[in-house]
């Protein structure tokens, strides 16, 4: 499991140390983390009852003992609805915590931008201002609490350890060709997806704020626009920075098609070849029917808490660029 943080996760990367700087001026560093170790456990627990689950039901189906089937079902059916009232009970302190943080920031972002003087505010335009404030602030947000971020990275590596150690002690045979196919998509997708996100997010944050800084004088300067008939160079001064703002945008859903393309090759081979080598084994009289079921079924979690690690990273070095941004403006 030394794999995942050299891919995402150094000390180097900007969103790291940008991020750890904006909590620490916030004051909230403690109970965000102990806000995340409480959310934690909750998809690598949930894998361990899945995986537990099929296996019991498949060895007493094996072993012709029906009748005890009601008695698993219920028994889990018990585990599972008290795990999800944990996971919502937490997650809706979070919610609360994180409503409370990013009205916080917005206040001390704008008293900070009130209190520079008006060399310090006219050496960025309108546009820039709106930007940092508006969607950078959100960025900054989506990072500490929105969908497949930090909360999802934390949940995915703890999930992805305990599912690993579960299959290991499962079939050590099938956890190795398991990983033969994890490894390298990790470092493909490093390479060609999340290297080029920081620098096409950047990309794409100024040509919104330029575009948006083009866009006002449209509307405040109307009269004196059409007196001087400057219309049509404003609107394709507009149109530039439109123009570049898409095909940032686009740049970043290529890289995110690119990352989805090799999720399926990889994916599809390695359940092939587990398959061929749990049928083989099963052949062999070394594992039996539930078994092979109990590892496909860890196997399931471990990626999909793999697929949610990569999906987060992604995410997580796009949005440190406004982290980064928001940064700027406090240390002014």
């Amino acid at each position: 499991m030394t794999v995942m943080p050299s891919i995402g996760w150094k000390e180097g990367d900007c969103f790291v140390g940008d991020f750890k700087r904006l909590i620490k001026r916030m004051g909230i560093g403690r109970r965000y983390v102990l806000l995340l170790l409480l959310r934690a456990p909750f998809d690598g627990a949930r894998a361990w009852m899945l995986a537990a689950l099929m296996k019991s039901v498949f060895r007493c189906l094996e072993a012709g003992e029906a009748e005890g089937l009601p008695g698993i079902c219920v028994s889990y059916g018990i585990l599972c609805a008290l795990l999800f009232c944990y996971n919502g009970t937490v997650w809706s302190l979070y919610a609360a915590f994180a409503a409370r943080a990013e009205a916080a920031l917005r206040g001390r972002l704008l008293e900070r931008i009130l209190k520079l003087g008006c060399r310090q505010v006219e050496a960025r335009a309108q546009g820039e201002w709106m930007t940092r404030l508006g969607s950078d602030v959100r960025a900054a947000f989506e990072m500490m609490n929105g969908p497949l971020n930090i909360p999802h990275a934390v949940v995915a590596i703890l999930n992805t350890t305990l599912s690993s150690a579960l299959l290991l002690g499962g079939s050590p045979l099938l956890a190795g060709v398991a990983w033969l196919w994890i490894l390298p998509h990790l470092v493909l997708h490093e390479r060609v997806v999340l290297r080029a996100i920081p620098g096409l997010k950047e990309e794409s944050q100024r040509a919104m704020a330029q575009c948006t800084s083009a866009i006002g004088p449209l509307i405040e300067e109307a009269d004196a626009i059409r007196i001087y008939d400057a219309g049509g160079l404003l609107l394709e001064d507009c149109a530039r920075h439109s123009r570049s703002l898409m095909a940032a945008n686009l740049g970043m859903h290529r890289r995110g098609a690119l990352g989805g393309m090799l999720t399926r090759i990889f994916g599809i081979g390695g359940y092939f070849s587990m398959l061929l080598s749990g049928a083989l084994l099963m052949e062999k009289g070394c594992m039996s029917f539930s078994d092979v079921v109990y590892c496909f079924q860890v196997r399931g979690s471990m990626l999909a808490g793999l697929f949610m690690l990569i999906a987060s990273l992604g995410n997580l070095r796009a949005n440190g660029v406004c982290v980064k941004r928001v940064n700027e403006v406090l240390d002014e």
